[in-house]
């Protein structure tokens, strides 16, 4: 027996997931935000404010250095 399978226990067989514990952890945590989504127009909202943002950000780092 390996070092490694000492310390990581593992299924064995050919088709089985070996990351499906983690994907149903996910989910489940998923599930708690799905329910409820935020308005389009907040959501657009906050998506022109943030590209708004990194531009001012951009063009003002631009400034300060070359300026």
């Amino acid at each position: 027996m390996s070092r490694f399978s000492q310390m990581m226990p593992m299924k064995t067989g050919a088709f089985t997931d070996p990351v499906s514990g983690v994907r149903e952890n996910d989910s489940a945590i998923l599930n708690e935000f799905s329910g409820q989504k935020l308005p389009v127009w907040l959501r657009l909202l906050t998506i022109v404010g943030l590209s708004a943002g990194l531009w001012g950000a951009i063009i003002w780092a631009f400034i300060s250095i070359f300026g």
